[in-house]
């Protein structure tokens, strides 16, 4: 019996002492979180109050979208009109100067033509000229040579044979023939003189006309470019007015798209406010409190688990060994009285097979 009381109050001895050893140590690890504790409570309070303040307010429900003033929609409405005019003017200007491309093939051709006569043989068309008009210019060059000749050097040869009675005499012949051959010669002086001046004139008329047509024919063409130009021009405006009209529709749909986009993102806002606000709460307070507790480890000594093992080690030790220590008897009084304040009766018991 005596083994049996000494073993469970050892046992429980070191059972107490280990469990105070424990507990010291989770204490040691909890200061930490106890010193913040009533810190971490307060805020946490005041965070779930503030929480509710401002689930209780909600979103901002006022406006939010700066919609387009009436100088900004009558300058896209005046600029869309404008571009409308300028789209039209720009086609009729291409409409009107469409044809530059026929003009350019068409005096293409005429200075083809050009190019091609310039390799005939021009003095042959000038001495076919002078040919052609000599002689009445001869003629009318020789009017007072013939006259003179006719009428006075002939007349004159005629009436001195006739009054010298040698009318048909050859000396009256050869002075005819003499004249004649002198007016002949004066003539064909006369001719080529006309022919070479009709040969220059004709030169010079080929070479003006020439000149004249190839220079209307770079007139033209110039004005085939201006006619060109206005085109392009007309094609700019047509772009021109494209762009206006373009950007003022864009500007137009982008202060619709603005406040269908604002709509959507109040209406995203209402809807999200209160999951966001808790995620916030759950992330930036909830998600930030002390957890250096979850490292602490029970206390899982059992005092009285530990007595009942010490006592059943205490009594088998004294079965075996008792009668064999003279002064384990001696110590019957003294714990006997310890067994008391252990709460264990000092009274034998034999159950079990205990002696």
């Amino acid at each position: 019996m005596w083994g049996a009381i000494i073993g469970g109050a050892m046992g429980l001895m070191g059972a107490n002492k280990q469990a105070k050893a424990q507990d010291a140590a989770t204490a040691a690890q909890m200061a930490g979180f106890n010193q913040y504790k009533p810190y971490v409570d307060a805020n946490l309070s005041g965070a779930s109050g503030a929480l509710d303040g401002v689930l209780k307010t909600g979103a901002y429900t006022g406006p939010t979208y700066a919609g387009p003033n009436q100088f900004q929609t009558g300058t896209a409405t005046n600029m869309g009109n404008i571009g409308g005019n300028l789209q039209n003017a720009g086609y009729g200007m291409m409409n009107n100067t469409s044809g530059f491309g026929s003009n350019a093939n068409a005096l293409f051709n005429q200075y083809q033509g050009m190019a091609n006569s310039a390799q005939g043989d021009r003095l042959a068309t000038a001495m076919d000229y002078a040919s052609a008009n000599a002689n009445p210019l001869v003629d009318a060059a020789m009017r007072d040579d013939r006259r003179n000749l006719q009428e006075n050097t002939l007349t004159g040869i005629d009436l001195a044979a006739s009054g010298s009675g040698n009318m048909n005499s050859s000396r009256a012949g050869v002075a005819e023939a003499v004249a004649q051959r002198a007016f002949d010669d004066r003539q064909a002086d006369v001719a080529l003189d006309v022919q070479d001046r009709l040969i220059d004139r004709s030169l010079a008329q080929q070479s003006q006309q020439f000149s004249d047509q190839g220079a209307a024919l770079q007139g033209a063409g110039m004005a085939n470019e201006g006619i060109q130009n206005a085109y392009t021009q007309g094609l700019n405006t047509l772009g021109q007015g494209a762009n206006f009209g373009m950007n003022a529709g864009n500007s137009l749909q982008g202060y619709n798209q603005a406040a269908l986009n604002d709509a959507q993102a109040a209406f995203e806002r209402q809807r999200d406010f209160e999951m966001q606000q808790r995620q916030g709460f759950q992330s930036g307070i909830l998600g930030k409190a002390p957890n250096s507790s979850q490292s602490v480890q029970a206390n899982k000594v059992d005092p009285f688990q530990a007595t009942i093992g010490g006592a059943m080690s205490g009594f088998g030790f004294q079965d075996q060994y008792g009668s064999q220590i003279p002064s384990f008897n001696q110590m019957g009084d003294s714990m006997r009285g310890f067994a008391r304040n252990l709460g264990f009766s000092t009274r034998p018991s034999y159950g079990g097979g205990g002696k």
